[in-house]
């Protein structure tokens, strides 16, 4: 007869397992409404420590040949040089946003005043006078209605009055906190930049001595194949950034020689920031190609009103063009020769670790985002080479047990050697 598939002592294992996963869940949840305040605290201060040292981590790598080089051709001190490639680089990256604000302030602005120049002067009032209404009819169907109503007409009460500075201190604190951990991240990622440069052998060296003895192998492992994987994805994505600004400078600057009021600077502005946001896998590439785009679609409207032609509009189509060409040459040869397959990585877990790392650290997790995925993927392939090594240790020595007992039924014995 066959037993059955479900014993009794089967289902009381089972009914064990899932009552203590049950407890546990039960646990942890009022465990987190208990602490939900303690947690967050924590998790904040863990944050405010942890991004910047991140942020500090991966920019070394970038930092630090930067450094090296000041050092050997400058003849200067070690420290003075990682100094000044810090200075370089955080000049370097305010230049870029100052530009980036800039262009973007001052083109959305052209839009702005293009698109009103098209509305005549009744529309425009009309639309003003409706949004007055909204407005009113917001403030009407709300608090702050009654509370100014009672303010003006009856004095407001003590308890009204301390309600509405409660909500504008909470609202500033909220503004105040987030102030300070933007300052904390500008002023911590420098100082852990200069050490990290400095003393990255030692800081890691004692790092994996806090590791047990038998695993403290396999973290040093680990943390050289990251370093590995960490430089090359960086040597590769620099030298993939060059390539772009020099398709872009090239191209936007022969386009430039055609389309009137686009000047070369500017089409070798356009280029920098179309390199710098290819280190946004997927995105950057298109969120850098909006800045020309947008420029174009400014003199575009602003051209429409003096009864101009289409120029501007066949630019934006061929810079589009030149940008779809860019990317079928990157995916198809540039990125797989340059970057190869140490960093290879699959696109759908690129993605996935967009939004993971995204979520949890904001923008610094998506320029992270890529090197993060490497380290995982590299743990994860030490992991399974040290298994593949332990199966065929296993499988040889089941081979030589079981070769034994048929060398002893054959007779065949040992012998040893004349002297």
């Amino acid at each position: 007869m066959n037993k059955p598939w479900l014993t009794k002592e089967k289902l009381i294992h089972y009914l064990l397992v899932v009552s203590l996963i049950t407890i546990t869940i039960i646990g942890l949840y009022f465990l987190q409404l208990l602490t939900k305040n303690s947690l967050i605290r924590i998790y904040n201060a863990i944050n405010s420590v942890l991004i910047p040292f991140i942020i500090a981590f991966f920019l070394s790598f970038i930092i630090g040949p930067l450094s090296n080089v000041i050092h050997k051709k400058l003849k200067i001190k070690r420290g003075i040089a990682i100094i000044l490639a810090i200075l370089i680089g955080i000049i370097f990256i305010l230049g870029v946003i100052g530009i980036a604000v800039y262009f973007i302030i001052t083109q959305m602005s052209s839009i702005i005043n293009s698109l009103l120049a098209y509305i005549d002067n009744e529309s425009l009032s009309s639309v003003i006078n409706d949004m007055m209404n909204t407005i009113m009819a917001y403030f009407e169907s709300s608090d702050i209605a009654d509370l100014i109503s009672e303010m003006t007409q009856n004095g407001a009460s003590i308890e009204r009055i301390l309600g509405l500075a409660g909500s504008v201190l909470v609202t500033l604190s909220g503004f105040a906190s987030s102030l300070f951990g933007i300052i904390m991240i500008f002023v911590l990622t420098p100082v852990f930049m200069f050490y990290l440069i400095s003393e990255k052998e030692y800081i890691f060296t004692n790092i994996s001595k806090v590791a047990p003895k038998k695993v403290r192998p396999h973290v040093v492992e680990l943390g050289r194949r990251s370093d590995v994987v960490i430089r090359n994805y960086f040597k590769g994505q620099g030298l993939m950034m060059l390539i772009i600004f020099l398709f872009f400078s090239v191209t936007l600057s022969i386009l430039s020689l055609f389309v009137p009021s686009f000047p070369v600077y500017y089409a070798l502005i356009f280029a920098t920031l179309m390199g710098l946001f290819n280190i946004i896998p997927y995105l950057g590439a298109w969120l850098g190609v909006m800045a020309p785009l947008i420029f174009l679609l400014t003199k575009h409207l602003e051209l429409q009103l003096n009864g101009g032609g289409n120029i501007f509009l066949i630019a934006m189509i061929i810079v589009i063009g030149l940008q779809l060409v860019e990317q079928a040459l990157e995916g198809s040869i540039i990125q797989p020769n340059v970057l190869g397959k140490q960093v290879h990585i699959h696109p759908l877990a690129v993605l996935s670790a967009l939004l993971f790392f995204g979520g949890v650290f904001g923008f610094a997790g998506v320029l992270l985002a890529v090197p993060l995925t490497g380290t995982i993927k590299a743990s994860i392939d030490y992991f399974g080479e040290l298994n593949d090594k332990a199966e065929r240790e296993q499988k040889t020595n089941d081979i030589e047990n079981n070769e034994e007992p048929k060398k002893k039924k054959m007779g065949i014995k040992k012998t040893k050697p004349k002297a």
